[in-house]
């Protein structure tokens, strides 16, 4: 067992020295760039799982192993390693230790199961150059007993199926590379090796765990199909009483919703990945067989294009409204927060359709409540952006209604303050979003940090948001109104109008009768905000679309705006102002 520790820790410290070769030369299933980052990290975590104080059995190191690849596990090829590594504890599950034959074996029951885990297995893939190295024990295993030689000759075996991978598929021929994948499985077995034959370990580097924060995001320029432009994982537990896992089941359920699908792990915990445009619609399906522990969902699309090669990338949260075309133009990468009905937590608009959310919201005794991004986070996005771009302008909700923007900040002097700058937008939803849309009209149009961070500051004093609710409902369970008064206004048939000051604290901006008659009030006080200034309007609504086209149709007509675009807000503002409710951003647009 603490050999194998060993020949992990040392195959890991291989790969994480080469992890930017492989970034670069990925190219298949799509060219996103992180399978050098995808691969380090999956060793990472089952290396760092097994610590200094690894299981004297072989058997019980590879299932450490292989439940740490599971969590560790993001992307394609990544999931096949981690459902190569059940397979492999698996066939090995009993053993204290194991000959040259038995381990072939193993490796050979390992590699099957990883082709059983993807919908469609392609050849020219790390599954041709795991096969080989395993046929290659296998066949030398009946006659070789020393470990050096077996590793030694089934490495020779991994490298010519390696060689093999641009033949065998059209991209990487294309690009002029091998497999990813297939390289950094080369490059793991090169570094156990060396390890075997020396047992040199004094220039090792310690192994740290890598954190669960947002996902690399880099700009590469291949086409992309936009109709499966998400790249989408859930970890699935068991959950407490409830039957085995059934991979097979699941693949079954999910296989319709994408393509590139990889179903990795075993009874007890599963890894999902899969490539689609219903990312919500397929995180739900899982869900039906266990417990979701931790989802990721990356924009590939936005990975590719890169903000259409912008020097400066745009950090948001997902308090902030946009809608999702501009968004994708703009190149913005939002950080989640997380939003806990008791004990269970989600990720704002990723682990919960909004439809989800509110059948959860309507039926709870208690509201939710959200929390800001961990600074580990936004650590994370910040270092992976900056890899590729010249600087970050991050704009976040009001201070004085969330700690995220403290986050934020906190993880910019981290990082670095010079590079990253970290905007309190004083506002939330589309008036962070009109916010963000002045931010990414100067950076397209060439201004440098300070300019940005100057203009940006100077802007918020022009843009406001006001809005409405047709219930106080959500208030009065939420403790915000006393239930007697709200009793009174609802007999009155009263609607409350919300504003907001300069900081971005929510005020009593008056009633108005009836919530036509209310959303008629705001339209009137928009225009009075503008003044005579000409302006730039968003509507945002929590489930009534009829209200936020009533209120889009005024401010065309009062305005003479061409275009009012309309959005659909996310769980965290649902929770806290509650259902149908429409609210307007307005940025008056000083000449």
């Amino acid at each position: 067992g603490r050999d194998f520790a060993q020949v992990l820790r040392a195959g890991t410290l291989a790969v994480v020295r080469e992890q930017e070769t492989l970034n670069r030369i990925n190219a298949f299933p799509v060219r996103d760039a992180d399978t050098g980052a995808n691969q380090a990290a999956i060793c990472k975590a089952a290396a760092a799982r097994l610590g200094d104080d690894s299981p004297d059995e072989v058997g019980a190191a590879a299932r450490v192993a292989a439940d740490a690849a599971l969590d560790g596990a993001r992307g394609n090829s990544v999931a096949i390693v981690a459902q190569f590594l059940h397979g492999l504890a698996s066939a090995m599950s009993e053993r204290v230790k194991v000959t040259t034959r038995e381990f072939a074996a193993a490796a050979r029951g390992g590699t099957d199961v990883a082709y059983r885990a993807l919908q469609n297995p392609r050849e020219g893939t790390i599954l041709s150059v795991l096969r080989a190295w395993a046929h290659r024990m296998r066949t030398d295993s009946d006659s070789v007993d020393d470990f050096r030689e077996l590793l030694s000759s089934a490495l020779g075996g991994a490298r010519q199926a390696l060689a093999l991978t641009p033949r065998q598929l059209e991209v990487p021929a294309r690009s002029h590379v091998v497999d990813a994948g297939g390289q950094g499985f080369v490059y793991f077995l090169e570094g156990a090796l060396e390890w075997i034959k020396t047992g040199r370990t004094e220039d090792w580097e310690p192994i740290e765990a890598p954190p669960h924060g947002a996902a690399p995001l880099v700009a590469v320029h291949e086409e992309i199909d936009e109709r499966l432009r998400y790249c989408t994982e859930a970890l699935v537990a068991r959950g407490d009483g409830r039957a085995p896992l059934d991979r097979e089941a699941v693949m079954k359920v999910v296989s319709d919703l994408g393509e590139s699908l990889v179903v990795a792990g075993g009874d007890e915990r599963l890894r999902v990945h899969i490539h689609t445009i219903e990312p919500k619609r397929f995180l739900e399906t899982p869900a039906a067989f266990g417990v979701l522990e931790r989802t990721k969902v990356d924009d590939l699309v936005l990975q590719q294009l890169g903000a259409r090669e912008a020097a400066i990338a745009i950090v948001s949260d997902s308090t902030c409204d946009l809608p999702e075309k501009a968004a994708f133009e703009l190149g913005v990468v939002a950080v989640p927060l997380t939003i806990s009905f008791g004990d269970e937590s989600y990720l704002d608009g990723v682990d919960m359709t909004l439809d989800g959310f509110v059948r959860r919201l309507r039926s709870a005794e208690k509201l939710p409540i959200s929390s800001q991004p961990p600074v580990a986070d936004f650590r994370e996005t910040y270092r992976n952006l900056l890899e590729y771009r010249d600087g970050v302008v991050s704009v976040h909700i009001a201070a004085a209604q969330s700690g995220t923007c403290q986050s934020a900040l906190a993880a910019a002097r981290e990082v670095d303050p010079r590079r990253v700058r970290v905007i309190d937008s004083r506002t939330n939803s589309v008036g962070a979003g009109l916010l963000i849309e002045a931010v990414g009209e100067m950076i397209a149009v060439g201004a440098d940090l300070d300019e940005i961070e100057r203009r940006a500051n100077a802007m918020r004093s022009d843009i406001t948001v006001i809005g409405t609710v047709r219930t106080l409902d959500f208030a009065v369970r939420g403790g915000r109104v006393n239930p007697r008064a709200a009793g009174l206004i609802n007999a009155l048939h009263l609607k409350p109008i919300i504003t907001f000051d300069s900081m971005g604290t929510a005020q009593k901006g008056g009633v108005a009768v009836g919530f036509r008659g209310a959303l008629d009030n705001v339209v009137k006080r928009v225009a009075g905000f503008a003044g005579d200034l000409p302006v730039r309007c968003m509507v945002v609504h929590t489930v009534d679309e009829e209200g936020a086209a009533h209120v889009a149709d005024g401010l065309r007509a009062r305005f003479g705006l061409a275009d009012v675009p309309v959005v659909r807000s996310g769980p965290v503002l649902s929770a806290h102002v509650g259902l149908d409710s429409v609210s307007v951003g307005v940025h008056r647009l000083r000449r």
